[in-house]
This record gives C-alpha cells, structure tokens and sequence, in this order.
C-alpha cells in the first residue's frame, strides 16, 4: 500500500533525498540496533539500568540518474541511409540495494529535424567506451539489474532512413530509465510499505525512480582520412649510396591529412609513433599546410612549443596540432633511420 510522506517531513529529510553522502550508502534492510545505558548510585551502591534496544531496518532508498557520455553528440558522416549509429550513456543507480531499471528509447523529440529510426539499447559489456558489437555489447530485451551506487554504460544503436537531409540537421533521443521494484510511481517521497528487502519500506529518493538525458545525431557532410605512404628509402650505408630498407637507411613517411565536404574539422592532431626497430632522425618533420607540393613546406622544430610551431616530437612519437581544417590536404613528413 503506498501512502505519501507529508510536506513536513519531505523538508526534514531534503538532505537526504537531494545530497548523495560522500560515504557509502547504508544497505536496504540493515537493522541498526541501539540500547541506552544509565549508571547511578543508590544507597551507597552503583546500579546500570538499561532500555530496551531499539531496531530499526534501513528502508529501500530507490534513486536513478541518467547522462549523456563522450559529448552526447554523434556526427553521422555516412552515407545515407545509415545504420548502427552510436550514442553513449550513463546510467547511476544511486540508491541503497539493487534494483531492476527498464532502459527505453524515446526518439521523437519535439525540435527534431529527423527522428532516428529502430533505437535500440546495448549494455557496454567490453572495452569500456569502445563498441565491441551486439555480441559482446548485448541489446538489452528487458530490464536491467545495477546494484546500488553503480554506475552502468549503455550504447543506444539507431538507424537514420530519412533522405534527403542536409549538414547540420539534428535528430535527438531521450535514454529513460524507470525503476521497476514496485508499483510505477516518479513521485520523490512516495513510499510502498513493505516492498523493500525483508518487509521494508520503499522509498522513492530524488529521481523519483526515473531519469533520462537526451543525446543527439547530427549530420555532417565533412569527412578526414589520413592516407600514409613511404614516400622515399635513401641514404648512404658503408659509403654506398642505397633504396633497399636495409640497416642505415632512411624511410621519408608522408601523411596527407585529406579534409573533403562542406563542413570544418576542428582541433585536428595528428601523431604517429615511431616504427619499432628505428630512430626517429632529428628536425626531420615538415608540413605543407595547403597541399601546394614538396617546394613550400615548413619545417617543424622538435620541441614542445606550440601554438609557435605546430610538431613536436615526444621521444616516441611525433605529434602535429593541424588545428581547423576545411576542405583541403594537408600533408606530413618525417624521417627515421632503419637500425
């Protein structure tokens, strides 16, 4: 039977429900016992009187919070129609037991340029923040158990069929989570009398037993590949001047930074480590921020001194801020000696 905690105590217990403690939550059903003790004389004798110990069960605390990760922004770069695309969540059960969640997709959000089609929602069972694919990364087919003050990650898959659509169109999804341990309520302060562990109450903290967070595809029309090739073998080996990759000869790497469509690539860095079994040579990166050929690069220093010069190499590495790009290539070269 569910009864409402009155406004009173809804005040009283505010720090409760609206402040998570930095410590551990006390577990759903923990019995916390407590006996008073009084010490006194009496006619020239000490006495200890004792009350009768009191028992109370922690009540069931049934609180969710849902979040947007990496951004919550996914670029649709594929062409259309497309399928599988990816948007990253968290979900927190930040209540005091474990409790049973239903994860839905709502993907027709009020302002929607198009709506993602078929959502479906996977449980992050891999590489944490890598999509492993459903056979690793499971769709979930009912409800999910998280136990208390856990955080879970969660993919939802989409497919984007409407066409045409322009760059910059938006199609949002709202992840919801709702608690399923007792009857549906989203009302903060409601409790269910005996529906918690071993016959205690239910509380619904915050949340209110729900929560949600809306993530957005986004169409982009601008696409980045790095096309890397060798583009010399020279040197001098033992006073012989050689092309083969032998010990002692130098291997000139070229990476064309390719940017295409109608869009901006923004903070662009590139970095390649160096191959094993070679020697990065010193001072050898340049770069040919336009793409108007081998005749106008600009030399790189080692260093660490950006935004003053853009490369650096790390000692196992070499790294390039290319910063915003537009359509265009930028290219890249370093050199390193076979050992």
């Amino acid at each position: 039977m569910m009864k409402r905690i009155l406004v009173f105590a809804l005040v009283v217990l505010s720090a409760w429900f609206f402040v998570r403690p930095v410590w551990a939550l006390t577990p759903a059903g923990t019995v916390i016992e407590n006996r008073a003790r009084a010490d006194f004389v009496l006619e020239g004798s000490n006495y200890t009187a004792y009350s009768v110990t009191t028992q109370t069960p922690v009540a069931e605390l049934v609180d969710v919070s849902v979040a947007t990760a990496m951004g919550g922004t996914t670029a649709v770069t594929a062409p259309l129609p497309a399928s599988g695309e990816l948007l990253y969540f968290a979900v927190t059960n930040a209540g005091n037991s474990t409790e049973d969640f239903a994860l839905t997709v709502d993907p027709s959000v009020a302002g929607n340029d198009f709506d993602p089609d078929n959502p479906a929602v996977a449980l992050d069972a891999g590489s944490i923040g890598s999509f492993d694919g459903t056979g690793t990364d499971t769709i979930l087919a009912g409800p999910i158990s998280i136990p208390a003050e856990t955080t879970i990650y969660v993919w939802v898959i989409s497919d984007i069929l409407d066409t045409p659509l322009n760059p910059g169109d938006t199609g949002r999804v709202t992840l919801e989570a709702v608690h399923q341990n007792a009857p549906i309520s989203t009302v903060p302060g409601d409790v269910y009398a005996g529906a918690g562990p071993g016959g205690t109450d239910l509380v619904l903290g915050a949340s209110g037993g729900y929560g949600s967070a809306t993530g957005a595809y986004v169409i982009v029309r601008t696409t980045l590949i790095i096309d890397k090739t060798v583009a010399a073998i020279a040197g001098t080996v033992a006073g012989v001047p050689v092309t083969d990759p032998i010990p002692g000869a130098v291997i000139t790497y070229q990476l064309d930074v390719i940017v295409s469509g109608t869009g901006t690539a923004y903070a662009v860095t590139v970095t390649d480590p160096i191959p094993v079994n070679t020697t990065y040579v010193p001072g050898s990166m340049s770069l040919d921020v336009d793409g108007s050929g081998p005749s106008l690069p600009t030399g790189l220093t080692d260093l660490d001194d950006y935004p003053a010069d853009r490369g650096e190499f790390t000692g196992t590495e070499i790294r390039v801020r290319l910063g915003d790009l537009s359509s265009g290539t930028s290219t890249i070269t370093f050199q390193v000696t076979i050992d």
